[in-house]
């Protein structure tokens, strides 16, 4: 009595002070969330509101960037789909030019009239639709372009220095009616296609349209692009470099052409400018918002460059890859000769390390953004790939991007001054109520757990009838009723884990202690259930009476697991154990356990069961096998392994059975033998794959000069990692025989 009553007061004090405890708590915490932070805000100085200001700029800035910086990479990625979509087109129209190229050249020298470079200097020579072109300029130095008059009806016929006319008449006349598929094709793509030519290995060169300009000393077969076409044998891109009648900056895309023997005849092509290729690379208008940096900056100034890039190798440090630019806007307006080479530029930083990581990029294609400088500005670099071994790069102004966040500090600043002086005002005001809401609420909040504290201290005690009252209409009220209907199952759940505990108990002590000492085996067996209890069984049997080398192994497995499963594999395993020391065959032994068996189990239930009887004498194992899976025999010697199957089925699906023994096998030194419940190959990990028989023998042939014990928790041990962290939902049985010298042997 003094015991439990000073149980009582002992529980019954730390109760109390938790329940004040809680009160406290919760009193502070409301003062806390409510008065700390208008404590702090109406304190807050002019250095405070700056730093919050720097804050709210930084966070600013960094959306700006990511904002700028996102909608960049989307308009890389769109440039790069039309730039694929127009380089596709372009190689299709070039191939369909050769081959007509290729089908004149084939033919009959046709009649067509011919227009050569000298007869577009007059106007009573030239074709007569001649006139200014709006898109083919020729650009001199420092001056602005000037239209080209062209023949969009007629080609151009240009002969190499010493070429006559004679020796390329017959294929002048085949090309004389060029001009039509010319035609037709730069239709399909008008504003693309700049010129279109066929120079031929003798020295005729046409292009469309029909123009002049060619000097004296032209030779097609000394271009670039003519040398690059011929030994590559197949249709390439050239460039950029400086067309010869409007020294405008121009890329090529061009093919060989060869004659009905196959040999090689010349080359065609077609051309396209850079102001072209980067028209489409302007960033769009509105990108920068109209902050004071962009009303003060003079005109260009720290404008967003656009440009194609490639990685190329350095001439001073050849292998060191660093970028070059292909083409830029301005280039076309340089106003070179066209029998200059151009020199591209070097995409070069200040920055070195950052500079790195950049190229580093680009080695891998991949897109992203940058801040590093860029001619002495702080600059933002946006790039992505959009083709092979080309990309392209945005750089805008730093300062230009985030110029908005600045703008947004000042105002963030004035209205932070105007919220303190607001706060600093209310703040009184509301600390009194504050003050009187937490008092209140802190009382109603912790009476009802006061009760539920005290309540669940007698139940801890074992006063099952104990029940709380909360006198309220709102969720504690709700959690009280709730309380007390979990009472009663909170009983019955410990009165079934008490009986599911005894239940384990129970079973696990019908399981073998140890695996039995006989001269010549070294057997182990072990069981894992996944519930409390389950349906799998292994056993011993003592067979002594019957012959002292004898002993009987037994693995069975029921449908299912848990209490059920147990009670019918506790029945199996009585019936094994009063029959198996009576005489007669194995198969006499089946049918009487099948026969009781099918009385007892319902329609959905049924046992597999293998027995096997080994004879250490005669060094043979006798087995019969009820539906279960065949056991698993290795032989280290051989290397092989083999199984002890059978073709019965279950116990208790049909009472008059009739059972087959199957002829004994012999037992070999080394030999091991595992007798397994499909919980062990039908183990799935969490992608749903099976453990498998093979990885099963896998696991045998790997630890076959070990002991019985070791190979079966190697077995166990391998079914565990394979399942991982996805539940077990089968028992996990085995028994392991192995095969062992006798002593009367090794003398």
């Amino acid at each position: 009595m003094l015991l439990a009553a000073g149980c009582g007061r002992f529980v019954d004090r730390p109760r109390r002070l938790d329940t004040m405890r809680i009160r406290w708590k919760l009193l502070i915490l409301l003062l806390t969330i409510s008065l700390v932070p208008l404590f702090f805000v109406a304190l807050l100085d002019h250095n405070s509101i700056l730093r919050l200001g720097d804050d709210l700029a930084a966070n600013a800035r960094d959306a700006l960037k990511e904002r700028t910086a996102t909608h960049l990479q989307q308009l890389i990625h769109d440039h790069a789909a039309l730039l694929r979509r127009q380089r596709e087109s372009l190689e299709h129209t070039v191939r369909a030019q050769a081959r007509q190229v290729e089908q004149r050249l084939a033919a009959e020298p046709g009649k067509g009239r011919s227009f050569f470079n000298e007869d577009y200097e007059s106007e009573q020579t030239s074709p007569p639709d001649m006139a200014p072109s709006d898109q083919h300029f020729r650009f001199a130095e420092g001056a602005k372009g000037t239209p080209i008059a062209v023949s969009f009806r007629e080609q151009v016929c240009v002969l190499a220095p010493g070429v006559s006319r004679e020796s390329v008449a017959d294929d002048l006349a085949r090309l004389s009616t060029m001009p039509a598929e010319y035609r037709f094709r730069r239709e399909l793509y008008p504003n693309l296609i700049y010129w279109q030519y066929t120079s031929l290995q003798n020295g005729l060169h046409t292009s469309y349209p029909g123009h002049g300009g060619y000097p004296e000393e032209y030779d097609p077969r000394d271009r670039n692009w003519y040398r690059f076409a011929r030994e590559r044998g197949r249709l390439a891109w050239i460039g950029p470099y400086f067309d010869v009648s409007s020294e405008e900056l121009i890329l090529t895309v061009c093919m060989p052409v060869r004659r009905p023997n196959g040999s090689f005849a010349g080359v065609t092509g077609l051309d396209i400018t850079v102001a072209d290729v980067v028209a489409h690379m302007q960033l769009p208008s509105g990108l920068f918002g109209g902050g004071t940096i962009a009303r003060d900056r003079p005109p260009h100034a720290g404008d967003p460059k656009s440009m194609l890039i490639t990685l190329a190798s350095d001439p001073e440090y050849p292998s060191r890859r660093r970028p070059r630019i292909i083409v830029r806007p301005g280039y076309h307006s340089k106003g070179e000769r066209w029998d200059q080479q151009f020199d591209a530029e070097w995409l070069e930083t200040s920055d070195s390390e950052q500079y790195a990581s950049f190229i580093k990029s680009l080695e891998n294609d991949e897109t992203g953004d940058i801040q590093m400088p860029f001619d002495g500005d702080n600059s933002l670099w946006v790039y992505g790939p959009v083709d092979e071994g080309t990309h392209l790069v945005f750089i805008l102004n730093y300062d230009m991007v985030v110029e908005n966040a600045d703008f947004a500090y000042s105002q963030a600043i004035e209205r932070t001054d105007l919220q303190a002086r607001m706060i600093g005002g209310v703040a009184l005001l509301v600390i009194l109520i504050v003050l009187l809401c937490a008092l209140v609420g802190s009382r109603t909040v912790t009476e009802p757990i006061r009760g539920l504290v005290a309540t669940a201290d007698r139940i801890a005690r074992g006063e099952f009838d104990a029940r709380v009252s909360i006198r309220s209409s709102d969720e504690m009220a709700r959690l009280g009723r709730h309380f007390n209907a979990m009472v009663p199952q909170l009983q019955e759940r410990l009165e079934l884990k008490q009986s599911l505990s005894l239940a384990k108990e129970v079973q696990q002590n019908l399981l073998p202690d140890a695996p039995p000492k006989i001269d010549g085996l070294d057997v182990a067996g072990m069981s894992v259930y996944c519930d409390e209890t389950g349906g799998d069984y292994f056993d011993y049997l003592d067979l002594s009476e019957i012959s002292p080398n004898r002993l009987g192994v037994v693995v069975g497995d029921v449908t299912g697991h848990g209490i059920a499963a147990a009670m019918l594999m506790t029945t199996g395993r009585a019936l094994i154990r009063s029959r198996a020391t009576q005489p007669g065959a194995l198969t006499d032994l089946m049918k009487s356990l099948n026969r009781i068996l099918d009385a007892d189990m319902g329609a959905d239930r049924f046992m597999t069961l293998f027995y096997m009887v080994l004879d250490r004498e005669k060094r043979l194992a006798h087995w019969v096998t009820a539906g279960h899976d065949p056991a698993i025999t290795y032989d280290p010697a051989t290397d092989t392994f083999g199984e002890l199957a059978g073709c019965d089925i279950p116990l208790g699906i049909e009472p008059d059975w009739e059972f087959t023994e199957h002829p004994p096998a012999e037992l070999r030194d080394g030999e091991v033998i595992v007798i397994g419940t499909d919980g062990i190959w039908e183990t799935r990990n969490p992608h749903g794959k099976f453990f498998g028989k093979e990885a099963l023998r896998e696991v045998i042939r790997a630890n076959a000069s070990r002991t019985a014990d070791e190979i079966g928790k190697a077995i166990v041990e391998a079914v565990d990692q394979h399942r991982r962290q996805r539940p077990q939902e089968d028992d996990v049985t085995l028994v392991v025989i192995k095969v062992v010298p006798r002593a009367g042997d090794a003398a």
